[in-house]
């Protein structure tokens, strides 16, 4: 950036070549390919019935009449099983203890009962699920969440194909059906789409470490890699389609820098309305740059309702790229859903997933559409011992706290959760147990 504080011709050259390689988000696998690694999603029955790991089908049927054999993954098992699997049943019990803490009816809800039908969960377009991205914790609990949302859909699936849910394989499959659940990401941006379709539906089989090469990410993301590739690999097997939700990062950079008003005119007429009129979107957002997320909660919560504080002018350049991020994200999971139906599963920092910030955002865009889209917000909470004592006086900033304290809490379904897939490292093992 110049040091006048006008963004550098170097950022608006390289924002202009990203967004020339944007592709529609349509759905990638075509009506004669099939998956390469044809996985009945999450075969358990809830109960932990029967499981089946079949890994590895040719992607063509062509390719599937010539095939002798099947190949197999290396990594999670050597061979099609199809059997009562004691690890999957103890990964679907955990998921049975998880609870949250509904704010507005100030009480904590099982999943279980935000996945049924009319729950909260289940009945939702897009599940906005915030994390710390540095917490591993926050991780974990967002691939138990994932996974226990894309099981629920893919049992609708095979009850309404008429099939037992433990059947090694179905008449449809899930990434191609009306129960399809997709999982966007704040770390990847919309014009890499290409590369994450690539990882997951490519012809020829990439490692994690090759996907952290093809998409950039010790640049373009450069957290912990180690926090982050489980899911990957969770989304590879699963063939659960990831959809990269950012906007490019020179056009962050050169709002931070220089305001909305500096992006090129051509990229500005690509963006959704920026609503910057949220004053406790904005007030959280100051807070959360001083102090810990659990302290400026309530310091930006009573800023707000005793209307001692004014929105600092300094940081509205910050502040405007920090609502595009919102505005963006939220616009790519509308473009998706109006695209490919199904569900949409999205992770991304907690800023963003107050109800003001992403959730609202995607209901407000998809209203202007002409079209209703239900969004549903659940920030992690690290704060107090996660009573309910403790989360009553909670703010309704979201919909739901993931407290990570106490029973059910986030710190105890993810020591189960790590304690299970180091006890299968290295060892067959029935997909998913093991791999969140």
């Amino acid at each position: 950036l110049g040091s006048a504080g006008r963004p550098q011709l170097s950022y608006r050259g390289a924002l202009q070549r990203r967004c020339s390689a944007e592709l529609p988000l349509v759905p990638p696998p075509s009506e004669d390919v099939q998956p390469r690694r044809r996985i009945p999603a999450l075969l358990a029955s809830a109960l932990g019935g029967a499981a089946c790991a079949l890994l590895g089908a040719p992607r063509s049927r062509a390719a599937a009449a010539r095939a002798k054999t099947v190949l197999v993954d290396l990594e999670a098992g050597k061979e099609q099983r199809l059997l009562e699997d004691e690890e999957v049943r103890l990964l679907r019990e955990l998921q049975a203890r998880f609870v949250l803490f509904d704010t507005r009816r100030k009480a904590f809800v099982g999943l279980p009962e935000l996945l049924r039908p009319g729950g909260a969960l289940y009945a939702a377009d897009v599940v906005c699920i915030g994390e710390l991205h540095d917490a591993e914790a926050d991780h974990v609990t967002q691939r138990l969440l994932l996974d226990a949302i894309i099981y629920v859909f893919f049992l609708e699936l095979r009850r309404s194909d008429g099939i037992d849910p433990n059947a090694p394989q179905g008449r449809t499959a899930q990434n191609q059906s009306p129960q399809r659940v997709a999982l966007g990401l704040e770390y990847f941006s919309r014009q890499q789409q290409p590369v994450l379709d690539d990882f997951i539906f490519g012809g020829t089989p990439k490692g994690v470490q090759d996907f952290r090469t093809a998409c950039d990410w010790d640049n373009v993301w450069s957290y912990d890699w180690a926090l982050h590739a489980p899911l990957f690999r969770f989304c590879q097997l699963n063939l659960t389609r990831i959809v990269g939700l950012n906007l490019p990062y020179e056009a962050a950079k050169i709002v931070s820098e220089g305001g909305l008003e500096a992006l090129p005119s051509w990229f500005r007429a690509t963006l959704p309305d920026v609503d910057l009129t949220q004053t406790a979107h904005r007030l959280r957002f100051e807070a959360m740059l001083k102090m810990p997320m659990e302290t400026a909660i309530p310091s930006a919560t009573a800023d707000l309702a005793e209307n001692t504080r004014s929105p600092n002018p300094a940081l509205d350049k910050i502040y405007q790229a920090q609502v595009l991020w919102d505005e963006y994200m939220a616009d790519t999971a509308v473009r998706y859903l109006d695209a490919n139906g199904g569900r949409f599963v999205l992770f991304a920092g907690a800023a963003h997933a107050w109800r003001d910030a992403i959730p609202d955002r995607v209901e407000r865009q998809a209203r202007t559409a002409g079209r209703r889209l239900k969004a549903v917000s659940i920030v992690p909470w690290h704060g107090g011992e996660g009573t309910a004592g403790d989360l009553a006086g909670f703010p309704k900033g979201a919909d739901f706290l993931l407290p990570m304290a106490g029973p059910g809490g986030g710190d105890e379904l993810v020591a189960a959760a790590e304690a299970q897939r180091e006890r299968l490292r290295g060892k067959p093992r029935v997909f998913p147990a093991g791999f969140l």
